[in-house]
């Protein structure tokens, strides 16, 4: 099994511990003068190399601006850019953005060109868009093909250099290994005047054209890209990025469906053995988990166990859930956060109970925990108000009319009673879906027995 798509556990622990005492640094420029360690527009300053900058690629460029070009025998996209002058040793969270953004001080590199125009180089070379990451729906990394980065700098290096030859990865593990495996290409849809408007970040930045295969939020990652060499702040470079295509124009990812009923996790042998071949594969593999409506959810939950403890063996990676589907990873909810007091916020809850007689609906109630910062103490005093009989199209237009916080709380619990199934709960999860993506799954205890 292939172990570089290790989930973000271990990962962020490390990162966590690596990244302590890590701060932005104010005694660095990114111009001549003045110097600039905060946002701000970058100040373009040798555009006399669009002149020459095209001198020693190959004789197939097709032009899509008259700074990006894409190579269909190389499979490559070039561009010119500048670099934002990082001293060595400094932290890197952009590895190279669009002329429009203004995170040049902590950038390597900016493009003469937006993401939008790098990205119709991409699709140049016939390669399609992927898939960003979406941490709300429990997918952490981004799907697509994967691209290397490589540099030259203009009357100083004579070939292409790799990216890790300027950049020091601390974050990625060996079997990860981000710069010889490659960033994967999501694409772009109109944020080039959006900041950070990047092309490639390092870390999950949901506005970036390129991705990483691995989760990677901001605060877990922060420090573990660093500058390696002490570059002047303007300084002309062309940049490579190739694409990594497997051999036999096999697509990169691969997603496979496994539907999960009675008898899967009754007899779960024929799975594992199908989920074994799948590990095998070279492809990066997204699987997508599809539940039986007649389950119970707490036949679901040892599933989900199993399911997310291979996933960390490395292999194949757990896909957000499809519309209709719960995420596999709400039935496993820290458990301590069902003490109100103790949460940071306050999420919606929902109570569900089966349906009093078959064919009917089940019985849900809508709760609302609203927080009160006027008492005395460092805690505020909670009030539950709670709204009952709400059907799946009355619970969206009950939230939103009594909603507090201007659709700032985007997570849901779901608190279910005995003989609860995924198929009561489901219509109730999909009406929420799009405000709250972020749903978990507790189950009640059943009633004492009088």
């Amino acid at each position: 099994m292939r172990p570089d798509f290790r989930p973000a556990a271990r990962l962020a622990a490390l990162a966590c511990l690596l990244g302590l005492g890590v701060h932005h640094c104010d005694c660095h420029g990114l111009y001549a003068a003045p110097q600039e360690t905060a946002p701000a527009a970058f100040v373009f300053t040798h555009p006399e190399a669009k002149k020459t900058w095209r001198e020693g690629l190959p004789a197939d460029c097709v032009a899509v601006s008259p700074t990006c070009v894409y190579s269909p025998s190389q499979r490559a996209v070039f561009l010119l850019a500048e670099l934002c002058g990082l001293g060595a040793g400094y932290e890197v969270e952009f590895l190279l953005l669009g002329n429009l953004s203004d995170r040049a001080y902590e950038g390597l590199a900016v493009a003469w060109d937006p993401p939008s125009v790098v990205g119709k180089a991409v699709a140049g070379l016939g390669v399609p868009k992927g898939v960003p990451a979406n941490v709300q729906r429990g997918l952490g990394l981004a799907q697509g093909e994967r691209f290397t980065v490589e540099l030259r700098r203009l009357g100083k290096d004579e070939a292409f250099r790799p990216l890790a030859d300027f950049v020091d990865d601390q974050c990625s593990t060996p079997a990860q290994n981000l710069f010889a495996r490659g960033f994967p290409f999501v694409g772009t849809d109109g944020y080039d005047d959006d900041m950070p408007a990047a092309i490639l970040s390092a870390y999950a930045e949901p506005k970036s054209l390129f991705g990483l295969p691995y989760p990677a939020p901001k605060s877990a990652v922060y420090g573990l890209f660093r500058s390696k060499t002490e570059e002047e702040c303007g300084a002309p470079a062309v940049v490579a990025l190739r694409w990594q295509r497997l051999p036999d124009g096999q697509p990169r990812v691969l997603k496979h469906r496994v539907t999960v009923d009675a008898a899967a996790i009754a007899d779960p042998d024929a799975l594992l053995d199908t989920l074994k071949k799948v590990c095998e594969d070279p492809r990066d593999v997204f699987l997508d988990v599809r539940l039986d409506p007649a389950l119970k959810l707490s036949e679901v939950v040892p599933f989900a166990k199993l399911i997310v403890a291979l996933e960390a063996e490395g292999g194949f990676t757990i896909d957000a859930p499809a519309a209709g589907q719960l995420p596999i990873r709400a039935f496993l909810p820290n458990d301590a956060w069902r003490d109100r007091k103790a949460r940071v916020f306050q999420p919606w809850e929902v109570e569900i109970a089966p349906p009093p007689k078959p064919g009917e609906q089940a019985v849900v109630t809508l709760c609302q925990i609203l927080e009160d910062w006027t008492v005395d103490g460092p805690d505020p005093a909670l009030t539950r108000k709670c709204y009952p009989d709400v059907t799946p199209k009355s619970i969206i237009q009950v939230l939103k009319r009594v909603d507090v916080n201007a659709g700032k709380v985007y997570v849901v619990f779901f608190y279910a009673e005995p003989g609860v199934t995924v198929g009561d709960l489901v219509p109730f999860a999909a009406a929420l879906a799009d405000v709250c993506p972020t749903q978990w799954v507790f189950l009640n205890a059943p009633a004492p027995k009088p």
